[in-house]
């Protein structure tokens, strides 16, 4: 598994990813695990120990700016580091009132999710379908269907993600590139502390079927099998990794 070539995370610092990374480090990948910031990332990546080993390479990457993910891209190529897995994890949330929202938010939200999801694609899978091989994963999220109060520049990424991720299946299927999306529900990790109110989080659990927050090893679990062979027959699909919240609608 993972002969193809490396796997780039995006986001790799964040919660989710540092799950993701993990993953990918046990199952024996070659990670390149990229974030806006990277100032923590010498004791981040002790957590994985010897796993790590010369398998985990972190790199300071803006997905906001098209330049600079294409400067990587070229960058990796050079170096004759193939991308054949890439994971768009990166993602931030921003909510307010309708009347209120502020064009910043709504921007950055979109610019980050979105934007940045379309700029690695289309930065990385042209190489992937001459190769005639690829895996591509998204992240969107259950309020792409069902948002929470105030989250209407998320909701609208996400579920734009969503759409994306279908039209480019459609045309990388026939070069052996598959691209899927996850819609994570609430996923509890030491990043949300403060993020979400006792009453919003109590709110959240009420609308999940199975009564309990996600974790983000089932996530990670999720990305993995998506990047497996066991999902080479996959393409297009939205796999929902959110206890049922997504049947709360």
């Amino acid at each position: 598994m993972y002969e193809q070539g490396h796997v780039l995370v995006t986001g790799a610092l964040g919660g989710l990813g540092t799950a993701i990374v993990g993953r990918l480090l046990s199952d024996g990948a070659r990670v390149i695990a990229t974030d806006r910031r990277t100032d923590e990332a010498t004791a981040w990546r002790r957590q994985f120990g010897a796993e790590a080993g010369g398998r985990l390479l972190v790199r300071a990457l803006d997905i906001t700016k098209d330049g600079e993910v294409n400067a990587f891209r070229d960058e990796l190529q050079v170096a004759g580091t193939q991308v054949a897995y890439l994971v768009n994890n990166a993602g931030v949330t921003g909510a307010g009132d309708p009347a209120q929202m502020t064009t910043k938010t709504f921007d950055i939200v979109l610019r980050v999710n979105l934007h940045g999801t379309f700029f690695c694609t289309r930065a990385f899978c042209d190489a992937m379908r001459t190769r005639g091989f690829g895996r591509i994963v998204n992240f969107a999220s259950v309020y792409a269907y069902h948002p929470g109060p105030g989250q209407a520049p998320y909701a609208a990424a996400k579920a734009a993600i969503i759409g994306y991720t279908h039209s480019t299946a459609r045309d990388l299927a026939t070069a052996g590139v598959t691209v899927n999306v996850i819609a994570p529900g609430l996923i509890w990790h030491e990043r949300l502390k403060g993020v979400l109110s006792d009453e919003e989080f109590a709110g959240a659990i009420a609308a999940t079927a199975m009564q309990r927050a996600g974790k983000p090893s089932e996530i990670a679990g999720a990305v993995a099998f998506l990047l497996s062979d066991d999902a080479s027959y996959v393409t297009g699909q939205t796999l929902h990794v959110n206890g049922g919240f997504y049947m709360s609608g």
